[in-house]
């Protein structure tokens, strides 16, 4: 046929997503999730607002830099990655997410600097620009698994709502660890509604999981297959490790600390969600990859 053009015509021999790119949505759930949330708690707290002007640029960038560190080792030509912004082909959500990441990344360095130097007016004027960035970054990924149409459980409208999920688990998760390693400088209040937010995240996370596990059939035979690798396959230890670290442990825990003001419990839930987290969204990369497409 004139014009025709093979693309790849063969078998994929081996998962080509594998830890690095688990690490990668990891990280960047609690890169975003730490830079909104600690947003919105400068914002409601003002008097308590040092805590997280310190905190919000320092967990972005470590996590953001962990982000950027597994993408250029996962890439088979990781010398080339200039050319994404050289040759930029904006039609791909890789390399919009390069760019928002990018850009965001820019804005952690500026929080930074604002920090450093006791500039609160500096994080102010880029407040707006900083939340739509780390949006953009939390769930342009969500736009990558999306593209990859043979993978029938990976749906855009679904994977954008648990990317931002995860941040909201994975920053409320950070800032509670944080506050506990310094002594709790926290007012019970902020704390309380931290643990609030890392348990409506875990509670909404464990439903759209549950309801993969028992409607998944409805949905279609592919779909079905992937529930059964997730439940009973090679990556059912990670799926059953990270249901119950990610979502049942912290919920119990951190519904200890509020109900009891025993704060010690959501120092551990926070722990336990986030390495949980990495331990579920590792399971639902693999399992769609190890079946044929066909």
């Amino acid at each position: 046929m004139l014009g025709a053009e093979v693309t790849f015509d063969v078998a994929l021999p081996k998962v080509v997503w594998g830890w690095l790119v688990s690490t990668n949505m990891w990280a960047k759930s609690i890169a975003t999730g730490s830079f909104l949330l600690g947003l919105y708690f400068i914002k409601k707290y003002p008097e308590q607002d040092n805590f997280f002007r310190k905190w919000l640029p320092i967990l972005g960038l470590v996590f953001i830099g962990i982000t950027l560190l597994v993408t250029v080792l996962d890439l088979h030509h990781m010398f080339r990655f200039w050319k994404i912004f050289a040759f930029a082909h904006f039609t791909s959500a890789v390399t919009l997410g390069a760019w928002v990441v990018s850009a965001f990344v820019i804005v952690l360095l500026l929080s930074f600097w604002s920090w450093v130097t006791g500039n609160k007016k500096l994080l102010d004027k880029i407040m707006v620009p900083g939340f739509i960035l780390a949006f953009f970054s939390t769930i342009y990924t969500a736009g990558i698994m999306g593209q990859a149409t043979a993978r029938e459980v990976w749906i855009f409208p679904a994977e954008m709502i648990s990317m931002l999920l995860s941040a909201t688990l994975a920053g409320s998760a950070a800032y509670l660890v944080v506050d506990a390693i310094y002594g709790n400088v926290l007012k019970e209040n902020i704390r309380r509604e931290l643990g609030y937010i890392l348990f409506g995240s875990a509670g909404l996370m464990a439903a759209m999981f549950i309801g993969e596990l028992i409607f998944a059939k409805m949905h279609s035979e592919f779909a079905h297959e992937v529930i059964k690798v997730l439940a009973f396959g090679e990556v059912a230890p990670f799926f059953w490790g990270g249901m119950f670290l990610a979502f049942i442990v912290p919920m119990v825990l951190v519904g200890i600390a509020n109900e009891q003001r025993k704060y010690q419990y959501a120092f551990l839930g926070a722990l336990s969600a986030i390495a949980g987290l990495w331990l579920i969204k590792h399971a639902w990369l693999i399992a769609p990859q190890t079946l044929p497409l066909s």
